[in-house]
């Protein structure tokens, strides 16, 4: 009778407290101070890997998309070779009908959140000329490319004061602008906190 007893009180000691092996203040629900060994593992094919953060605290890691977990092995994705083709994906952008030589200062085409995957932005809807003063969401190394599928003007223009310093455009040269369709190329220096224009054809 005394043993049964024993057993009800120890087993919810450990159904709701932690448990350390060489410490006594433990600080997860189970913690090792020391080495530990692993033997007899599973041959199930593993979804995610772990490690330790700063506080020895075993953690989830993110496998970023330059890395892929297949059949129990962690590689690096292969690079697209110059031989396949290059796949752009594109975004639309409204732009409202307006007037001549509107300006859009710190255009929100959403290029480092909702269409952050986008390399080739349409600007349709506007009827009359337009400026671009500056494009926000820029970050080190963005590649986008501006598609005026109108036939009306787009200008950029070159270091305008009208947008925030980050979200600025260097064209080196000076105001540039179609005549008609046209494309331009740009891509984010983030040492220079700007957008530097890389090619243009009108």
């Amino acid at each position: 009778m005394k043993t049964i007893l024993y057993i009800f009180i120890i087993i919810p000691f450990f159904l709701f407290s932690q448990v350390g092996i060489n410490t006594t203040t433990p600080q997860e629900t189970l913690h090792v101070e020391g080495t530990l060994c692993v033997t007899n593992t599973s041959t199930k094919t593993p979804l995610k890997i772990s490690g330790l953060d700063s506080n020895g605290t075993l953690t989830d890691v993110f496998i970023g998309p330059n890395l892929q977990l297949t059949g129990n092995v962690l590689s690096a994705n292969s690079p697209t070779t110059t031989s396949s083709p290059t796949t752009y994906l594109t975004a639309t952008v409204n732009l409202p009908p307006g007037s001549p030589g509107d300006e859009f200062d710190d255009l929100d085409m959403f290029v480092a959140t909702l269409n952050a995957n986008k390399v080739v932005f349409r600007l349709t809807g506007r009827g009359n000329s337009y400026d671009i003063t500056g494009i926000a969401g820029g970050v080190d190394g963005r590649h986008l490319v501006l598609f005026n599928v109108e036939k009306v003007n787009m200008n950029l223009n070159d270091e305008d004061a009208n947008s925030l310093p980050q979200n600025r455009i260097i064209t080196l040269a000076n105001n540039l602008g179609t005549s008609g369709q046209g494309t331009a190329e740009l891509v984010y220096d983030g040492t220079l906190q700007r957008w530097v224009l890389i090619g243009f054809r009108d």
